[in-house]
């Protein structure tokens, strides 16, 4: 098998209700992390040093959340589109991009595997498909249709390694120590995918570390989640725990991450069906 065939062999089934419930519930913490400065952010130095984006670049932002980076393409004069699943979301875009020119920018709610580019007339109209930590680029078809969607330049990047304390407690204490996400897996195939695909993008990874703050509500809501709990036994044992670890209502966590970016031109790629 080649690196899509073990791709989709690998990719598990979303469902795309629960992502959007979840996002939807995460759209104001996220909102909160994006009001940070973008001037020394990596990724817009990377892509201004490839020529990827400049004033008047067509950029789509595929899990554009609450609106940090398109905000940042619309501030460099690009004309953006951004979409995301989750309504919340795409609120707190536009919100954020209210006093920029609403001539440059389109937000709509979209999951990306729902995308008809032909509809949208998106098929090779983009300088810069632009995928930062989207989930939503989880298996062949997704980059498949990054690259169709681009006539310049497609950029993704996922977690490589993610861990977190309460987590990783959680597991232990659900007996779930081998249910841990392999977070390598996406960059992964998406790698040797392009690689066999005659394109040879660009990788880069960064590291993070942080203590995160957060309501023990939310940190229910994120776990049964992220761990998968369906049953009330499971979801009560896991607010339980949390109960146990906070202080009035709140929770500490600790959570280390290495990111992993892939950079690549659509340009000498030979596509069929674009």
């Amino acid at each position: 098998m080649n690196f899509e065939e073990r791709w989709i062999a690998k990719k598990k089934r979303t469902d795309l209700n629960e992502t959007q419930q979840f996002w939807d519930i995460r759209a104001v913490e996220f909102n909160e992390m994006g009001k940070r400065q973008m001037d020394d952010d990596p990724v817009i130095t990377l892509l201004k040093s490839k020529g990827a984006i400049f004033p008047g670049a067509r950029v789509l932002d595929v899990g554009c959340g609450a609106g940090r980076y398109s905000k940042a393409f619309l501030e460099m004069g690009c004309e953006v589109v951004g979409i995301d699943i989750s309504p919340n979301m795409i609120d707190f875009s536009k919100d954020n991009t209210a006093s920029l020119n609403a001539d440059h920018f389109t937000f709509k709610v979209l999951p990306w595997e729902q995308a008809d580019l032909v509809a949208e007339g998106w098929e090779g109209y983009f300088d810069l498909v632009f995928a930062s930590m989207s989930p939503a680029i989880s298996g062949p078809e997704e980059v498949r249709k990054m690259i169709q969607a681009s006539k310049g330049y497609c950029f993704m990047s996922s977690h490589l390694i993610k861990e977190d304390k309460i987590g990783a407690e959680l597991r232990a204490v659900l007996n779930q120590e081998n249910r841990a996400a392999d977070y390598r897996n996406t960059l992964y195939y998406a790698f040797n995918m392009l690689w066999e695909m005659g394109c040879f993008p660009e990788f880069r990874h960064r590291e993070n570390q942080r203590v995160k703050v957060w309501d023990v509500e939310k940190a229910a809501n994120y776990y049964e989640h992220m761990l998968r709990a369906t049953d009330e036994e499971t979801k009560q044992a896991i607010r339980d725990y949390l109960d146990k670890k906070s202080d009035n209502g709140q929770i500490e966590d600790v959570n280390y991450s290495k990111n992993g970016q892939l950079l690549w031109s659509v340009e000498s790629l030979q596509i069929e069906g674009r």
